[in-house]
């Protein structure tokens, strides 16, 4: 019903957020291609926000991950999927369930309390959870990066290799997005 309503006025933009959670997975299904079929009949572009990567992965085009109102990395969707550059995303990534036991990946399980959106931390917002913060992080808000085409993250460890290229800086191995990998509807 919403979805009629929303149409009513022939948009050009549908912002859809948290369209189908809570859903039977069938009718998840229904709604995700309804809106596609939408996209694509009508040229209507969706902005759709959501927690689930999986819909992401089979949906969208693009992709904007955010921490506390900022965007922070953004990109194809496979790309970003594939080869998540800001530490917020790839611990995202890493707790998305995977099927095949050969190709789990070890979650991250980000420490502390996210911070009060009122009162953003200095700098990185995201250098009080982020494993691998360093003592440039809570002085430097990081833009966004070039880190492939279209990809972009707002990650001081894309600016400084040296740093990224610590092996315990690393949070996860560069992933790739195959079926199977637990990002399928």
């Amino acid at each position: 019903m919403a979805i009629a309503a929303a149409l009513a006025l022939e948009p050009s933009l549908l912002i859809a957020d948290e369209p189908v959670s809570m859903l039977d997975v069938s009718i998840r299904a229904e709604i995700l291609n309804l809106l596609s079929a939408l996209a694509r009949e009508r040229r209507i572009a969706v902005v759709m926000i959501t927690h689930d990567l999986s819909t992401v992965a089979a949906y969208a085009d693009r992709i904007a991950v955010m921490y506390l109102g900022r965007i922070v990395e953004h990109g194809p969707t496979r790309a970003v999927l594939a080869n998540p550059r800001h530490p917020y995303a790839q611990a995202l990534l890493s707790v998305v369930p995977i099927p095949d036991p050969s190709l789990r990946r070890r979650p991250v399980i980000l420490g502390g309390e996210t911070p009060d959106p009122s009162r953003v931390p200095a700098g990185c917002r995201f250098h009080p959870r982020c494993p691998l913060a360093f003592d440039r992080c809570p002085t430097v808000d990081p833009p966004l990066f070039d880190v492939g085409p279209g990809h972009e993250a707002a990650c001081l460890l894309v600016e400084e290799p040296a740093a990224a290229a610590q092996p315990e800086r690393r949070l996860v191995a560069e992933q790739s997005l195959e079926p199977g990998l637990g990002l399928d509807p």
